[in-house]
C-alpha cells in the first residue's frame, strides 16, 4: 500500500474507534456517515498530493504558504501541535472551481469536501514529515 493510503487508513480507523454494539465490532471500521467514502477520499487526496507517494507534497505546502498560511504549514511540518485550517481557507488554497470538480467527480457536497480536507490535510502533511522537515525531492 502506498504511503498516502496508509496514512489515510490510520486516520479513518482512528475516527471510527467509537465503541460499537457487540454485533458490529467485527465489521471493518467505517468513516463517519457524513464523510466521503475512504475510496473517494483516497482518490481525491491522491489527486491533491500527486498519487500514493505524495510527490506533490512540496507543491501543496507552497500553495498554503502563498495564501498566507505559513504559520499553519510550519506547525504541520514541525513536531509540535498542528494549527487548524477551516473550510474557507481550503477553498482559498485550491479554488472553488477545483473543489467543485473534485466533489462532482465523486458526487460529494463541495462544502463537506472542503471541511474534510481541512481536517485531514494538516494531519497528512504532519505524517509525511515525521522528522519535522520536508523530505528531499527525488
Amino acid at each position: 500500500m502506498d504511503i498516502l493510503g496508509q496514512i489515510l487508513k490510520q486516520m479513518i480507523e482512528g475516527a471510527a474507534q467509537a465503541p460499537a454494539p457487540q454485533q458490529q465490532q467485527r465489521r471493518a471500521p467505517q468513516p463517519p456517515s457524513d464523510m466521503p467514502s475512504p475510496g473517494d477520499l483516497t482518490d481525491i487526496l491522491g489527486q491533491i498530493f500527486g498519487g500514493g507517494g505524495a510527490q506533490k507534497l512540496p507543491d501543496v505546502v507552497k500553495q498554503f504558504e502563498e495564501k498566507g498560511m505559513r504559520e499553519q504549514v510550519e506547525s504541520w511540518i514541525g513536531t509540535g501541535a498542528n494549527k487548524p485550517v477551516d473550510r474557507r481557507q481550503i477553498e482559498d488554497v485550491f479554488g472553488q472551481r477545483e473543489l467543485d470538480r473534485m466533489a462532482q467527480q465523486k458526487n460529494i457536497d463541495r462544502n463537506r469536501l472542503a471541511e474534510v480536507l481541512a481536517k485531514y490535510i494538516p494531519q497528512i502533511i504532519n505524517e509525511l514529515t515525521p522528522s519535522g522537515q520536508m523530505p528531499a525531492r527525488r
